[in-house]
């Protein structure tokens, strides 16, 4: 029994241990999406389909979605979990949390700017049960915090506690490794602070009495913990050396290629792509044996749409880097540093949507797909990256086309420049293109036919692999077209992607909204409403949040005074208030009309900063750097009573900034 519980407690030590791997200053970067944010994903769930299973409910929601595998989780979101199943979340930090039964938590902000320093708040409000933390901090400037009823909870860089929110409205905090600090009283005139060191136990009463004692093994929550830590280490056995251009990727690449890049696939040395990651699962060719993007399914999170893949391996391959199909290997993944909901790129075709993985040849200049129409059959067409470019049609035949390519070009790219890691790779890939290399070729040719076809009304599946199509299996019938043609290619929305969100909000609202459902026949017909055109919708689709949600999301006023965000404490001073926007993860103070986004878009080298004193504007760069809020003490204001707005004027110049801030690893 003691060996076990040794050998679970250095998992547990391994796990803090192994996201120091993760560069801490090296975090992806988000495409169309804030800077500095990382995300969240449910990594272990005990789901059996029942309909019992933990749920997710997303802001401005009625309906809850179930937590499986692979699911993304950011501000807003809650999650629960019932009488008798657990499950467990992963950031792309480094970060793990585990919750245990009849267990409820809302994620409030990540890494959201603070107003009055450069601290970023990653804040989680326990509503009642109890969660397993294990903290890895993103960097120096992340406030790690969990607020229950009665308590604020701030994590230690490398910590391991177990916190509970009773229904007696007590808050129970034990520490196995690393430190916490919490908060609680009353009133701000009666608040107090304690440190729960390694093997200590806090016990905060709800009427803030408190009590302190050794740290108490062995609960069921305990054991399943030390199972998990248990069971995790078999995921290290027998792995391979790691590249070393896969080191210099982002940290979050970085640990998935440490933790389960040898376990369920292998990385490979290719003279044209350089070091790639090939899945044990590629022996089983396509189509449909095994394809990215094939086995899972589709959610809508924050306005797009993501891809959750069953494959327990699928959350940093389908979001941080791309997959390329090559005619020698077959489907390779190529880690990158930008993240995207679903790297694919989307088709229509009357009442079908289609997708296929975003490859190297997205990037090049004049690369696109369309559907073509060819001598009264149907072919689906590739225009190559140069003009001349051979292009496959039906087999024995030639294909003609007479389309400019800029008809066919990519109209949803979900980036205008490439990521630098895969920068030398195109310029490989193309040089090779250009010598007329024959597995380029091929490449290129079996490209767009590895495209996912589904029906629109079965966008929503989940298993869309039990819906899928290949492109000669849609069925055509009724669909009139001229009898001779080189080539027709059917027009696609301007947006594809929002487009395919349309389709999917449209199918999980009891019917779509008139901007959706004129979207749809837009996609199917190509023609929009007379009344579309002339007239923009005054309200926001069903289900979303116009602006991106306006309301902020607010905790109980008490939970707001218990905050180690250095920003009330300021607010106090000046008596104005602090709020939390989920939907846009940021901090707002109202009275003083300063966001988190303010401090982000700086103009001309200055941002606000909230001070005691009101508004001030410091250099832009000492928002990053780890400057205390001290800083700005000397830069001018644009504030300084506190019910007033800032009117925006006056001279700036240049404060005092702090240093450095190097991020721990």
């Amino acid at each position: 029994m003691k060996k076990k519980k040794l050998i679970a407690c250095l998992a547990c030590a391994f796990l803090l241990a192994a996201p120091a791997f993760l560069r801490a200053s090296r975090n992806y970067r988000v495409v169309n999406g804030p800077d500095g944010f990382y995300y969240g994903h449910i990594s272990y769930t005990e789901a059996k389909s029942d309909g019992k299973d933990p749920v997710i409910r997303r802001e401005g929601e009625t309906a809850m979605e179930a937590a499986v595998l692979n699911l993304p989780v950011g501000p807003g979101d809650t999650i629960l979990t019932p009488a008798d199943r657990r499950c467990e979340i992963q950031f792309d930090s480094g970060t793990i949390l585990r919750l245990d039964v009849d267990t409820e938590l809302r994620i409030e902000t990540v890494n959201a700017q603070s107003l009055s320093s450069s601290a970023r708040l990653s804040n989680l409000v326990l509503v009642r049960g109890r969660i397993c933390a294990m903290y890895k901090q993103y960097d120096r400037r992340e406030m790690f915090q969990i607020l229950t009823p009665n308590t604020a909870v701030k994590l230690g860089h490398k910590t391991v506690a177990v916190i509970r929110a009773a229904g007696d409205g007590s808050t129970d905090i034990q520490v196995k490794f690393g430190k916490a600090n919490a908060m609680f009283g009353r009133d701000d005139r009666s608040l107090k602070q304690g440190l729960v060191k390694k093997a200590e136990r806090l016990i905060v009463l709800a009427d803030y009495q408190f009590q302190r004692s050794a740290y108490v093994p062995d609960t069921a929550f305990d054991l399943w913990n030390d199972e998990i830590n248990a069971n995790f280490d078999k995921l290290h056995k027998g792995q391979s050396a790691l590249p070393k251009p896969v080191q210099n990727l982002p940290g979050a690449v970085f640990y998935f290629a440490q933790n389960y890049g040898s376990m369920y696939g292998e990385w490979l040395w290719d003279d044209l792509y350089g070091y790639v990651w090939r899945p044990y699962r590629n022996q089983m060719q396509y189509p449909w044996g095994w394809a990215p993007y094939y086995y899972g399914r589709w959610s809508s999170y924050g306005g797009q749409m993501y891809w959750v893949a069953e494959e327990p391996w699928g959350w940093i391959p389908y979001h941080l880097g791309i997959w390329q199909w090559d005619a020698k290997l077959g489907w390779v993944w190529m880690p990158g540093s930008l993240f995207a909901p679903a790297w694919v790129s989307w088709e229509f075709f009357f009442g079908y949507c289609g997708w296929r993985p975003w490859g190297l040849y997205d990037w090049f200049d004049s690369f696109g797909t369309g559907f073509g129409y060819w001598d009264g059959g149907w072919s689906y067409g590739t225009l190559g990256p140069y003009e001349g470019a051979p292009l496959p049609g039906p087999p024995g035949r030639p294909f003609l086309y007479n389309v400019p390519k800029n008809k066919l070009q990519q109209t949803d790219a979900l980036t205008t420049t490439v990521p630098k890691e895969i920068k030398s790779i195109k310029a490989s890939v193309l040089a090779a293109y250009k010598r007329g290399d024959q597995r380029v070729l091929e490449s290129v040719k079996q490209a767009a036919a590895h495209t996912v076809f589904v029906a629109e009304r079965d966008l929503t599946a989940s298993k869309v692999q039990e819906k899928a199509l290949t492109w000669d299996k849609i069925p055509k019938a009724g669909i009139t077209l001229p009898a001779k043609a080189d080539v027709i290619i059917l027009q696609q929305p301007t947006d594809t992607r929002k487009a395919a969100f349309n389709v999917f909000r449209g199918n999980q609202t009891a019917g779509p909204s008139a901007a959706q459902a004129d979207e749809a026949r837009a996609i199917r017909t190509g023609v929009r409403s007379a009344e579309a055109k002339t007239n923009s919708p005054t309200t926001a689709p069903a289900g979303t949040n116009k602006g991106g949600s306006i309301a902020a999301t607010r905790t109980m006023e008490r939970q707001r005074i218990l905050d180690w965000n250095p920003d009330v404490k300021v607010a106090h001073r000046l008596g104005v208030r602090i709020e939390y926007s989920a939907g846009r993860n940021e901090i707002r103070c109202p009275e003083l009309n300063l966001k988190s986004s303010d401090r982000l878009q700086g103009q001309a080298g200055f941002v606000p900063q909230m001070t005691s004193s009101g508004v001030s504007f410091v250099p832009s760069s000492a928002v990053g750097s780890g400057a205390p809020a001290s800083a700005a003490s000397s830069g001018p204001r644009s504030a300084s009573a506190p019910t007033s707005r800032p009117t925006g004027g006056g001279e700036k110049k240049e404060s005092s900034g702090g240093g450095g801030g190097k991020p721990k690893n």
